[in-house]
């Protein structure tokens, strides 16, 4: 992981202000409450960048996070995260909604709204933050998951979706900078899926997840990714449907057809800019093939998602991808 942070090697009077710091830097700014004077804060923190996830561990004394509703306005980039309950006991709280997290229980909660995360002894957690619109989720669906607690007692994706982020969280995987970003999409998708199959009006997303059209879609725009022409009309005219219908289907799955098609496009990019067979091509040929044409506007939209260019990206590579 690229940072890690332990209590034990930071002097007693200054741990406060190093663990707000680096919190701040690297997650999130958040209001910090401990129940005991710095020196006595135990506190064990990993974190790692994949792509456009951050993935993060804390081990902790008894601590208290709040985003208060004046860092939640100024916030310019929106973002969610997925908590996952390794041990200890933890309460949730955004909105309406609170939930009571332990070992193996999950929760949803978003950067723009006010939020508290206490946890009341010893407790470990992994937390895994996506860009807002790299979810591709419809308002709607979103906000009826935040601050709810997933568990496999309520959810059937959850047997399947906390071991697979808990391992993650507790192995060397994400030490290695390629593994990392290649787990970055898998890791979206499988965190979209948690919260659509979560929504508790039908209606809204959980069963047309399932659904045979939507199923389809998803299968063939991943075909025709590198197809300039992609596009909804294209979409709806392979499966035999209008573009309403089209549309309807997949809000009620909770996924933006355009912001989807672009993380997917973006996330192929940035695969193949480290892949040492495409290490010939120039990024803008890289983002051409799959529905950039525009190299600047590529260029925008790959730093937006990334913080980085593609050039930096590529340079910062396993040797010999230059």
């Amino acid at each position: 992981m690229s940072l890690v942070l332990r209590s034990d090697d930071l002097p007693p009077d200054d741990r406060i202000e190093i663990i707000h710091d680096a919190i701040w830097a690297g997650v999130l700014p958040v209001e910090i409450d401990y129940d005991r004077p710095g020196p006595q804060i135990e506190v064990l923190c990993k974190v790692a960048q994949a792509g456009p996830v951050n993935f993060s561990s804390a081990r902790s004394t008894p601590t208290m996070l709040r985003r208060t509703p004046a860092l939640a306005r100024q916030d310019h980039d929106p973002t969610v995260f997925l908590a996952v309950q390794v041990s200890g006991t933890t309460m949730v709280a955004q909105g309406d909604h609170q939930a009571v997290l332990r070992a193996g229980d999950m929760v949803v909660y978003e950067s723009t709204r006010p939020y508290t995360v206490l946890n009341t002894d010893r407790t470990e957690l992994h937390y895994f933050q996506v860009p807002r619109s790299a979810l591709a989720l419809a308002d709607g669906a979103l906000a009826a998951v935040t601050g709810l607690r997933i568990g496999p007692d309520n959810n059937a994706l959850a047997a399947v979706v906390a071991p697979y982020f808990d391992s993650l969280g507790s192995t060397d995987v994400l030490d290695d900078p390629t593994a990392a970003a290649l787990v970055a999409g898998p890791s979206i998708d499988l965190l979209r899926a948690l919260i659509a199959t979560h929504v508790a009006d039908p209606g809204l997303a959980a069963a047309p997840l399932h659904g045979s059209l939507v199923l389809r879609v998803q299968e063939y725009v991943r075909a025709h990714l590198a197809d300039r022409g992609l596009s909804a009309a294209t979409i709806a005219a392979a499966h035999h449907v209008s573009v309403r219908h089209l549309y309807a289907e997949l809000a009620r799955a909770g996924i933006r057809l355009g912001d989807w098609i672009r993380t997917a496009r973006l996330e192929a990019c940035r695969r193949d800019l480290r892949d040492p067979a495409s290490a010939h091509l120039t990024a803008a040929t890289v983002g051409a093939r799959w529905g950039f044409a525009d190299a600047s506007h590529f260029g925008r939209l790959f730093r937006d998602a990334f913080g980085t260019t593609p050039r930096e990206w590529r340079l910062a590579g396993p040797a010999g991808v230059a």
